[in-house]
């Protein structure tokens, strides 16, 4: 039965038994790949996006805080009450007005 199945896909495939080596044959050979130069337009003025570092906090007594949050230890031994910050003000390198705000815990 099993010789009955290999000459079947053996028509199917139209594979000839003594055209078969075993191994394929190695690839051509094809050289580097060609150069190529792209370039494209710097339109960016200095501080046009981003961040200018480093950022300087413009004064303490401006941040904004969450309401109180209560953290206890996993052992409930220690409880801390802490005061999360809410939005802290910067100027960056170029004089720019930074503001940073951050997510109640």
């Amino acid at each position: 039965m099993s010789k009955d199945l290999t000459e079947a896909l053996r028509l199917l495939t139209n594979v000839d038994q003594n055209s078969l080596t075993g191994t394929p044959e190695p690839l051509k050979d094809r050289g580097a790949a060609a150069k190529q130069k792209a370039s494209t337009l710097n339109t960016a003025k200095g501080s046009a996006s981003g961040i200018a570092s480093p950022l300087v906090e413009t004064a303490y007594a401006n941040r904004t805080w969450h309401s109180d949050t209560t953290i206890n230890s996993s052992d409930g031994i220690f409880t801390l009450v802490i005061k999360p910050v809410k939005q802290v003000y910067f100027k960056d390198a170029v004089n720019a007005d930074v503001e940073m705000e951050y997510k109640a815990p």
